[in-house]
C-alpha cells in the first residue's frame, strides 16, 4: 500500500512539472564571517581556541576551518604565551589563567585560499578579567512523578552563594556520563541583581530529567557583564526561532575587534566544579 502511493504521487509529480514556473530567489551575496570561539581558565592545562569561516545559509557544507594563524594570549599587556594548531580548527595553549588577571588574544590570520578579503587580517578580543566563583556548597537530587509539570525522572537541584557586592554573574554546564549538551536552549546563566549577597539553595539545573545510575558532573563558572549578555542573548534567540512571525535572528553582541566581519567570543572564566551519581 505504501509503495502504491508513493506511486501515485511521483506520476502526479510527473504531470504537474511542466505547468511549473521557474522562480529564482533573490538571494544576497554572502559576506564570509570569520568564527572565534576560546576561553581561558582557572583549571585547565591547556587552553583551547577555535577559528572557522561561516557558510552562506543554503550551502550544505561544514564551516571551513582555519589552520595556520598566529595567535597570542595577552595577560596585563604581556604576552604570555602562543597557541599552536592541533586539529579541526583548533589552537592550544599549555597555560592556566590566574584569578583577577586580565587576559585578551590577538590574532593574525594566514592566507585563506578562496577568501583573500580575509588573508593576513588581525582580530583581537577586548579584555576580560578572570574573576573569582564561589564555591557549590550541596549538590543533591529529587524524583519527581510525572505531571502537569514535570516529566517523571530524578532532577539534579545544587546550593551555593553570591558573595555581596553587584556585578556577578554565573554560568552552569552539566557533563551527563561524559557529554555536554550543545542545544542553546539549555544554557544556563544567572545575574546576582536579585539574589546579592545571599544563599542560592535547591538550584534546578535540570534541562531534562536524570536517570538512576546517570554521572554527573556540574561546572559553576564566574562570566563577565559582556558574556552573561552574549549567552543570554543566544539562549533566547534559540527558544523563539520556531516560527516565521518571530523576529529574525542575529548575531549577539562579541568582544572582538576587527576591520573585517568576525563573531564569537573570548572569554575568561573561573570554575568550580562538584560530582554526583543519580541513585547513589
Amino acid at each position: 500500500m505504501n509503495h502504491l502511493k508513493i506511486t501515485v504521487i511521483a506520476l502526479s509529480s510527473l504531470l504537474m512539472f511542466s505547468c511549473l514556473d521557474t522562480i529564482e530567489l533573490d538571494v544576497k551575496s554572502y559576506e564570509p564571517i570569520v568564527v572565534v570561539d576560546g576561553e581561558i581558565n582557572n583549571v585547565d592545562e591547556f587552553q583551547a581556541i577555535r577559528l572557522s569561516i561561516s557558510q552562506p545559509y543554503f550551502q550544505n557544507q561544514s564551516a571551513t576551518l582555519i589552520e595556520g594563524a598566529e595567535i597570542h594570549l595577552m595577560e596585563k599587556d604581556m604576552r604570555v604565551g602562543t597557541y599552536s594548531y592541533t586539529q579541526g580548527g583548533e589552537y592550544l595553549l599549555q597555560y592556566t589563567g590566574k584569578v583577577d588577571h586580565s587576559y585578551w588574544i590577538e590574532v593574525i590570520l594566514p592566507n585563506l585560499k578562496d577568501f583573500d578579503q580575509l588573508s593576513q587580517r588581525r582580530i583581537s578580543s577586548k579584555p576580560e578579567v578572570l574573576s573569582a566563583v564561589s564555591e557549590i556548597t550541596a549538590t543533591r537530587y529529587e524524583f519527581k512523578p510525572e505531571s502537569l509539570i514535570f516529566e517523571e525522572g530524578y532532577y539534579l537541584m545544587i546550593d551555593t552563594y553570591d558573595p555581596v557586592g553587584k556585578g556577578n554573574n554565573y554560568r552552569w554546564k552539566v557533563q551527563v556520563n561524559g557529554e555536554f549538551s550543545h542545544d542553546p536552549r539549555h544554557i544556563m546563566v544567572l545575574e546576582d541583581d536579585r539574589i546579592d549577597g545571599n544563599l542560592i539553595e535547591g538550584l534546578d539545573l535540570s534541562y531534562e530529567p536524570f536517570e538512576k545510575g546517570d554521572e554527573l558532573v556540574v561546572y559553576q563558572q564566574s562570566i563577565s557583564n559582556p558574556f552573561y549578555a552574549y549567552l543570554y542573548d543566544i539562549y533566547i534567540q534559540a527558544l523563539t526561532q520556531d516560527s516565521i512571525f518571530d523576529s529574525p535572528a542575529y548575531n549577539p553582541t562579541s568582544n572582538l575587534i576587527s576591520d573585517i566581519p568576525v563573531v564569537g567570543f573570548f572569554n575568561a572564566s573561573a570554575y568550580h566544579r562538584a560530582e554526583i551519581v543519580i541513585g547513589e
